[in-house]
C-alpha cells in the first residue's frame, strides 16, 4: 500500500528542485506571511527555510531526518508566500516536487536503516482507495448517513478518531450523478451545456452544493452534464507526494469531458477548479463562482431579497491559485437585500489544507481558531465559502454549517 505509482525516468527530479529553489534570493519578505511560521517561528517552518532544506536535500550536503521531513510536509501549500515574492519563486511547485522525491526515497537518509516517512505517506489508502474510487467514497457516506440517522453520530465522532473529528455538524443526502437529470432550462433563454465538476466529494460532502449548481445553472438557461466517468481531481495527490497518479487523473478527467458540445467545464470546489486547469483543454475549466459572476444580467431571473448577514470566507485555493478574490461576492451581490462580509482574516489559511487538516490536526485547529473568533464576533445567518475542505474545517469548529455561495443564490431564486 505505502508503495507509490512513479514513472520510470526520475533522474531530473532534483535538477528541478535546484533549479527552482535557485531562485530564491533569501530576502525574507515572505516569512512573516507564512502561517506555520506564525504559529512555531521556526525559521525552518517558514518558506525561505523550507527552499533551504530542499536545497540542501537535492545538493547532497543535508541527509534526511524526521525533523526535515516534519517541516517540509508541514507547509499548507497556501501560497501565500507567492503572493509577496519579489522575484516569483513557484514555491508551490517547488515544494510539490519535494514531496514527490520525498515518497520516490530520492534523498539520501541519515541513517540507511531508519528512512523517515512523511506523514502524508500515511494518508496514502484515503487518497488511492477512497478518493481515487468515487464509488467507494460515496457508499462510505451512505453508511456513515445511516448510521446519523440511527443517531449513532456521536459515537463516529468519539471513536471515530481524527476522521471521526472532521465530520461536518450534519452529514448531507448522498448525491448519485446516474440518478439526476438536469431541470429543463428556462424556455426564453438560448441553452448551452456545460459540464459539471463535482469531484470525489461531490456524492458526499458537497452533496447540497451541487444540487444547487444544477438549479441555479438550469435556471440560467443551461443544459447541465455530469460524467459518471469523472473522477477525483487529484489536487490531494499533487500536493501529497503522488505527481504521477495527480496528471493521471487530471488526464481522465480531460476524457471524461469529451462531449464536443461543452461551452464550458465548471467545477463546483476551488481547489478542484486550479487542479484541473493545469491540463490543457479546448473547453474552459471554470470555478463555478467565477462562472456564474460572469453571466449577463439579462440572462438572470428575479432574485428574492435574503435579508440577512453573510459572512465571506475566501480559500487561498481560490485568492492566490485562481486568483479571484472578488468572484464570491460578486455572485452575491445578485441577491437582494443581502448584506455581504467578507473575513477580515482572509488573508490566512484556515487550516485545512487539504490532507492537511488530517495529518497536523493540532496545527490545522490553531490556525483556524482566529476564523472562529471573527465569525462568533459578527454573528452573521450565513458563513458561506467556495471550498469544501475550508468550509468543513470550519462548520467542525462553529458546530453549524457552512454554506457554499451557491446555495445562497439557490435559495434566492427559491
Amino acid at each position: 500500500m505505502d508503495t507509490p505509482t512513479h514513472s520510470t525516468n526520475r533522474s531530473p527530479v532534483k535538477m528541478r528542485i535546484k533549479h527552482h529553489a535557485l531562485d530564491c534570493v533569501m530576502c525574507g519578505i515572505c516569512v512573516p506571511h507564512c502561517p506555520t511560521f506564525a504559529l512555531s517561528q521556526n525559521e525552518a517552518d517558514g518558506p525561505r527555510g523550507r527552499i533551504s532544506l530542499a536545497l540542501g536535500l537535492a545538493g547532497g550536503t543535508l541527509a534526511l531526518d524526521a525533523g526535515v521531513v516534519a517541516h517540509l510536509d508541514g507547509c499548507l501549500t497556501c501560497r501565500a508566500c507567492e503572493s509577496v515574492c519579489p522575484s516569483l519563486v513557484r514555491y508551490g511547485g517547488l515544494i510539490d516536487e519535494v514531496r514527490d522525491a520525498l515518497a520516490h526515497d530520492e534523498f539520501e537518509p541519515a541513517a540507511a536503516n531508519a528512512r523517515p516517512r512523511a506523514a502524508s505517506r500515511r494518508w496514502i489508502w484515503l487518497r488511492h482507495y477512497v478518493l481515487s474510487q468515487r464509488q467507494v467514497f460515496g457508499a462510505i457516506w451512505t453508511a456513515l448517513f445511516l448510521l446519523e440517522r440511527l443517531k449513532l453520530a456521536p459515537m463516529m465522532r468519539r471513536f471515530g478518531g481524527r476522521m471521526g473529528q472532521i465530520l461536518p455538524p450534519a452529514l448531507p443526502r448522498r448525491f448519485r450523478p446516474s440518478a439526476i437529470k438536469s431541470p429543463s432550462p428556462a424556455p426564453e433563454a438560448a441553452t448551452k451545456t456545460v459540464g459539471l465538476f463535482i469531484g470525489c466529494t461531490g456524492e458526499a460532502l458537497n452533496s447540497d452544493a451541487v444540487r444547487a449548481s444544477i438549479k441555479v445553472l438550469s435556471a440560467l438557461g443551461y443544459t447541465v452534464e455530469i460524467p459518471t466517468a469523472q473522477v477525483c481531481c487529484g489536487a490531494m495527490h499533487q500536493h501529497g507526494g503522488d505527481i504521477f497518479e495527480a496528471t493521471r487523473l487530471r488526464a481522465a478527467n480531460r476524457t471524461a469531458f469529451t462531449n464536443g458540445n461543452l461551452s464550458a467545464i465548471v467545477a463546483i470546489g476551488t481547489a478542484c477548479a486550479g487542479e484541473l486547469q493545469r491540463e490543457p483543454s479546448d473547453v474552459p475549466f471554470m470555478e463555478i463562482t467565477d462562472f456564474l459572476a460572469q453571466v449577463p444580467a439579462d440572462r438572470w431571473p428575479q432574485l428574492q431579497p435574503i435579508p440577512a448577514r453573510a459572512a465571506i470566507h475566501l480559500p487561498c485555493s481560490q485568492t492566490r491559485v485562481l486568483k479571484q478574490p472578488h468572484s464570491t461576492e460578486q455572485l452575491l451581490e445578485r441577491i437582494p437585500a443581502l448584506n455581504r462580509v467578507p473575513l477580515a482574516t482572509n488573508d490566512r489559511c484556515c487550516g485545512a489544507a487539504g490532507m492537511h487538516v488530517l495529518m497536523y490536526p493540532d496545527q490545522a485547529d490553531a490556525l483556524r481558531a482566529p476564523k472562529l473568533e471573527e465569525v462568533k464576533h459578527l454573528k452573521p445567518d450565513f458563513v458561506v465559502s467556495a471550498n469544501i475542505g475550508c468550509a468543513t474545517h470550519i462548520a467542525v469548529g462553529l458546530g453549524t454549517a457552512v454554506l457554499h455561495p451557491v446555495e445562497l443564490i439557490a435559495n434566492s431564486i427559491g
